[in-house]
C-alpha cells in the first residue's frame, strides 16, 4: 500500500430539481416542456468546491492525499489499542437504501446478472442478481470518486476501475489512478496513472488483454500536462501518453473497433473550472482516430463542425453489429447554451461524417448543462437504434434522425447505460437517482432499492423520536424515515438542505431547497412534512447561500433564525420573519451568489446571544437578540465559516469550524473561545488537514466534542487537546452534518456519498480526560519526502513527560524516538529511516506522533526509495 496515494472523494455539487411532495419546484421532464431547461438558479452549483478551495482557486491533490492517508492511520491507530479507543463503537448504516444517488459508470458481465456500479461519491458496488442487491467492493481504498468501469471483454471477474469522476460536476474529489481486480473485487492491483486524477473511460482490446487505453481528463480546477489518452501494451505495468492536445484539454472517451482493434477512436474535451469561471468547450474539443493500435493519431474533420467555442463535450459509440458505423454525440459551448450540437454519424469508419438529427428532439435534452453528460450507445443488434443520455434518456430508431424519450418513471440526469446483446429490450441505466432496469425498452423502469449512495447536505433527528431521521440531499429532495433504512420518503422537492423538527411538536417540520427556497426562506409544515408553506418577510432580492442556515432556539421554540447576507428572525415558530441585522458580509462583487451567511446559532444558556458566520470569513455576535452585532473574527484565518456552535452549559464558550485549505497549510481550522469570541484558540491539534464541516458539544460532558470532517468523524475527550477517529464500520467519507440525540446517546452523521450513519456513543472511551488545550508544538519534518535523515523539533512551553514515536499507516509502532521527561524549550529530533531493529523501512507513508498530558501532535513523512 506504500505506493498508493489516496485521494478523497466526495466533493459534491449539483442543483437538480425534481417535482415531489408539495410540488414547489417544477422539473421540466418529458411531457411537461419540450425545452427541458431548468428554472433560473437550479443549475448544478459550485458551492461544494468553492467552500473547500476558498480563498484559493483549486483544491491541491497532494493535500487531499495526505489527509486521507492520515485518516486511515488514525483509524488503524485507534483499533491498535485494545480497550483504549473506539474498537467497540460500530457505526450502523441508517440508509437510505431505497433512494440512490449519482451513478457514474456501469460494467455488466455477459447475461446481465453480474453488474459493477461506480458512484460519484460512494465507490464501487457489485450485484450478482441483476441489480437487486449490492455489495461495496472498494471501501478499503478510501477512493470513492469513480469515473469509469470496464470489464475485460468476455469476462465477469476482471474489472478496471478508473477513479475520479470525469463529469463536469464539482461535488467530487479527484481520483487516485487506475485499479484492477482479477477475482471480481476480492483483491485489487494498482496500475498507476495517479497524476491523471479524473478518468473518463477505459477500453481493453478484445483480442489482446494487455492493450489498455485510458481516457484521462486531468485535474478539473487547474491546468497541467497529466491528461490525454494513455496506452499500456503490457497489461498496465507501464504507460505511454499517445494523444495530448493541450494542458486544459483531456480525453473524455475512447472506443476500440472490435472487428479491427488497431482502429481506435477518441474524443478530446477542453474543460476548466474556477470559482467564477467555467470553460467546458473550445477548439480543443474534437474526434480523433488511430489506425495503428493507438500509436499515432489524426484529427477527423470531414463533415464535422469546425473547431471553435461552439463545440463542447463529445460522446462516442461504435455500432457492434456494423463497426464501420460510429456515432458522435456532440454538445455545444456556452455561446449556444450548453445544449446538443448534433448527433453525427460516420458510415465509413470515421473518414466522413454527417449530422443526423433534425428538429430539437436531440438538442433540447441537455437542460443547459451538457458538460454533465457524456454517454451514448448503439443497440448491439441494430445499428440504427441509438441511445443518447442527458437530462432524460432518449432513443432513436432511425439512425439518429429523431429521438423519443424513454425516461418514463426513471430518475433524470443520466450517465451510464448498458444494452443486453441477447435481448436489446433489456437495458440498465445509471443516473442521479441510482440504478434502474427495464425489460420493455424503457416503457417502465424498475429501481434498485438496495443502494446506499445518497449524498446528503444536512441531516436532523426528531428530538421526540431518535428513530425518525431527516436530511436534505443532492438531487433527491429532503427525505424522512420513521426508522427503517429502506423506507425513506421525499417530503420536499429540489435539492434538499437544512431541516429540523420542533421539539415540542413533531408535526412541525422545517426544510429548504436551494438558496433558501429561492429566496422565500425556510418552508414550514404542520403535518409532519406532507405539505409545506412558505413564510413571509424574506426579500427575494437578497443573496441566499446554496445551503442556507436555519436554527431554532433551544430555550424558545417560537424563535428561529435564518439568513441571506443578513439575519432574519421569527418569533412565531417560523411563520413570519423580519431582518435583524445589516449585511454581515464584505458585500463582494461576484458573478456567483457569494457574500452570504452560512451558519447561525443561538446560545442554549442565553436566549439573547446569537452567532453568525459567512462564506467570506466574517464571524459575528449579538448579545441583544439581534438588535446590534459585533465582529469577532480578529485573529482568525479568512476562510469559509462552516459552523459556529455555542457551548450548551457555558454561555461564554463557543466553537467555530472553517473550510478551505492550501497545500502545506497543515491546519484543519477548528477554534474555541472562552469569551464569546473576543479571542480564539486553535484546537486542531492532531487532526488531518481537511475542512471541518460541523462540531457538536456533548451536553452530558462538555469536554467531549464530535467533529465532522471531509475524511470522517473525529472525537475529543479534552475539548480539542487531542482527537481520535470515532468508531468503526463507516468508510472514509465526507461528513457534512452531525446531530446528537443526547437522551438516547445517538450520534447521526450525514455523509455526501454513503447516506446517513448512526452511532451509540454510550461506550465512548474515557482514557483521555482533562483540559489539554495549548500544550506543545511539533514542527514539520524536513526534508519531506526524504531518502535519508529527516529532522524536526518538539517545542515544549514547560517541562513535561513526552513520547515521540514513528508509526506506519496501519497504526503499528515502527520506532520510538524519545520517551520520558523533557525540559522547557525546543528539542531537535531526527529519524534516519530505520525501524526499532535497525532495519531500513520500506518506501511509503509514515507518521511522527508526539503525545504529552493528553495532547497529541502528528506530522506525516513520506519515505522514498
Amino acid at each position: 500500500m506504500g505506493r498508493f496515494r489516496f485521494a478523497v472523494l466526495i466533493f459534491l455539487l449539483l442543483g437538480l430539481l425534481v417535482s415531489v411532495g408539495a410540488g414547489l419546484h417544477r422539473r421540466a421532464v418529458e411531457g411537461e416542456s419540450e425545452s427541458e431547461e431548468r428554472e433560473a438558479g437550479t443549475f448544478p452549483s459550485d458551492w461544494f468546491v468553492r467552500q473547500r478551495e476558498f480563498p484559493n482557486t483549486a483544491i491541491p491533490a497532494g493535500a487531499l492525499d495526505a489527509a486521507v492517508a492520515q485518516a486511515q492511520f488514525d483509524r488503524a491507530l485507534a483499533l491498535s489499542k485494545p480497550g483504549a479507543q473506539t474498537a467497540a463503537l460500530a457505526w450502523q448504516n441508517a440508509g437510505p437504501f431505497n433512494i440512490g444517488g449519482r451513478v457514474t459508470a456501469l460494467a455488466v458481465a455477459p447475461g446481465g446478472s453480474t453488474i459493477y456500479l461506480g458512484a460519484a461519491n460512494g465507490g464501487v458496488f457489485k450485484s450478482v442478481n441483476s441489480g437487486v442487491n449490492w455489495t461495496p467492493l472498494f471501501d478499503n481504498f478510501a477512493v470513492f470518486s469513480i469515473g469509469a468501469l470496464t470489464l475485460q471483454p468476455g469476462t465477469s471477474n476482471v474489472l478496471y476501475v478508473g477513479t475520479g469522476e470525469a463529469n463536469g460536476s464539482v461535488d467530487s474529489y479527484d481520483g487516485a489512478g487506475l485499479f484492477r481486480t482479477s477475482d471480481g473485487g476480492t483483491s485489487w492491483q494498482f496500475l498507476g496513472l495517479e497524476a491523471t486524477r479524473r478518468i473518463a473511460r477505459v477500453a481493453v482490446d478484445p483480442t489482446n488483454a494487455n492493450r489498455i487505453f485510458v481516457a484521462a481528463m486531468g485535474t478539473q480546477f487547474s491546468t497541467g500536462p497529466d491528461r490525454g489518452l494513455y496506452l499500456s501494451e503490457n497489461g498496465g505495468s507501464s504507460w505511454n501518453r499517445v494523444l495530448f492536445v493541450n494542458d486544459s484539454t483531456g480525453v473524455c472517451d475512447v472506443a476500440i473497433n472490435a472487428a479491427h482493434p488497431d482502429t481506435v477512436f477518441a474524443a478530446s474535451w477542453e474543460r476548466l473550472r474556477k470559482p467564477s469561471y467555467r470553460r467546458a468547450y473550445g477548439a480543443g474539443c474534437g474526434i480523433w482516430r488511430s489506425v495503428n493500435a493507438g500509436h499515432t493519431w489524426a484529427r477527423l474533420q470531414t463533415g464535422l463542425p469546425a473547431p471553435s467555442d461552439s463545440i463542447g463535450r463529445i460522446g462516442l459509440a461504435i455500432a457492434p453489429s456494423r463497426p464501420a458505423w460510429i456515432y458522435a454525440q456532440i454538445t455545444s459551448g456556452t455561446n449556444m447554451g450548453y445544449v446538443g450540437r448534433g448527433m453525427y454519424r460516420s458510415t465509413d469508419g470515421g473518414t466522413t461524417w454527417a449530422r443526423r438529427d433534425a428538429g430539437n428532439s436531440f438538442t433540447s435534452m441537455f437542460g443547459g448543462f451538457s458538460w454533465y453528460f457524456g454517454d451514448c450507445a448503439v443497440d448491439p443488434t441494430n445499428p440504427n437504434v441509438v441511445y443518447a443520455l442527458g437530462l432524460t434518456i432518449r432513443r432513436s430508431t432511425n439512425g439518429g434522425q429523431s429521438f423519443s424519450s424513454i425516461t418514463s418513471n426513471a430518475h433524470v440526469d443520466n450517465h451510464a447505460v448498458w444494452i443486453d446483446p441477447a435481448n436489446p429490450a433489456h437495458v440498465y441505466l445509471g443516473n442521479d437517482g441510482g440504478f434502474f432496469s427495464t425489460t420493455t425498452t424503457g416503457s417502465a423502469w424498475f429501481k434498485s432499492v438496495d443502494l446506499p449512495i445518497t449524498q446528503f447536505y444536512a441531516g436532523a433527528i426528531d428530538p421526540s423520536n431518535p428513530a425518525r431521521l431527516l436530511g436534505g440531499t443532492q438531487d433527491n429532495n429532503t427525505l424522512l424515515t420513521a426508522g427503517s433504512p429502506s423506507s425513506w420518503t421525499p417530503i420536499l422537492g429540489g435539492d434538499g438542505f437544512q431541516c429540523l423538527v420542533d421539539p415540542l411538536d413533531p408535526l412541525v417540520v422545517f426544510a429548504e431547497y436551494q438558496n433558501a427556497c429561492s429566496g422565500q426562506g425556510p418552508f414550514r409544515s404542520t403535518d409532519g412534512g406532507s405539505t409545506f408553506f412558505a413564510a413571509s418577510g424574506f426579500s427575494s432580492g437578497d443573496r441566499y447561500n446554496w445551503n442556507a442556515p436555519i436554527v431554532m432556539s433551544s430555550l424558545d421554540h417560537n424563535v428561529l433564525l435564518a439568513a441571506s447576507q443578513r439575519v432574519y428572525k421569527s418569533t412565531d415558530n417560523g411563520q413570519n420573519y423580519d431582518p435583524v441585522s445589516p449585511d454581515l458580509t464584505t458585500n463582494p462583487i461576484s458573478p456567483l451568489v457569494y457574500g452570504t451567511v452560512t451558519t447561525l446559532d443561538i446560545s442554549p444558556k442565553n436566549a439573547n446571544l446569537y452567532y453568525a458566520g459567512t462564506d467570506d470569513g466574517r464571524v459575528w455576535r449579538s448579545i441583544d437578540a439581534g438588535s446590534s452585532w459585533s465582529r469577532i473574527d480578529a485573529g482568525l484565518p479568512v476562510r469559509w465559516v462552516t459552523r459556529i456552535t455555542a457551548d450548551p452549559s457555558d454561555g461564554f464558550v463557543v466553537y467555530l469550524t472553517l473550510s478551505g485549505f492550501m497545500l502545506d497549510e497543515h491546519a484543519s481550522h477548528v477554534y474555541r473561545s472562552t469569551n464569546r469570541g473576543d479571542t480564539w484558540t486553535a484546537i486542531d491539534s492532531n487532526l488531518p488537514d481537511v475542512p471541518a464541516n460541523d462540531i457538536v458539544v456533548d451536553p452530558t460532558d462538555t469536554y467531549t466534542l464530535y467533529l465532522a470532517t471531509d475524511v470522517g468523524v473525529y472525537a475529543s475527550r479534552n475539548r480539542g487537546g487531542s482527537w481520535f477517529a470515532l468508531g468503526t464500520g463507516m468508510p472514509v467519507q465526507t461528513i457534512f452534518d452531525l446531530t446528537l440525540h443526547s437522551p438516547s446517546r445517538t450520534l447521526v452523521a450525514a455523509t455526501h456519498g454513503r447516506g446517513q450513519w448512526k452511532l451509540n456513543v454510550t461506550g465512548l472511551p474515557t482514557d483521555v480526560a482533562g483540559d489539554a488545550i495549548g500544550g506543545f508544538e511539533l514542527s514539520r519534518p524536513v526534508p519531506n519526502p526524504s531518502r535519508g535523515e529527516t529532522q524536526l523539533a518538539l517545542d515544549l512551553p514547560a517541562a513535561a513527560d513526552v513520547q515521540v514515536a514513528i508509526y506506519d499507516v496501519r497504526g503499528r509502532a515502527v520506532r520510538v524516538l524519545r520517551t520520558g521527561a523533557l525540559g522547557r524549550g525546543s528539542h531537535p529530533m531526527r529519524w534516519d529511516g530505520l525501524d526499532a531493529a535497525g532495519g531500513r523501512v520500506a518506501a511509503g507513508t509514515y507518521f511522527i506522533r508526539a503525545q504529552s498530558a493528553g495532547t497529541v501532535r502528528t506530522q506525516r513523512i513520506v519515505r522514498v526509495e
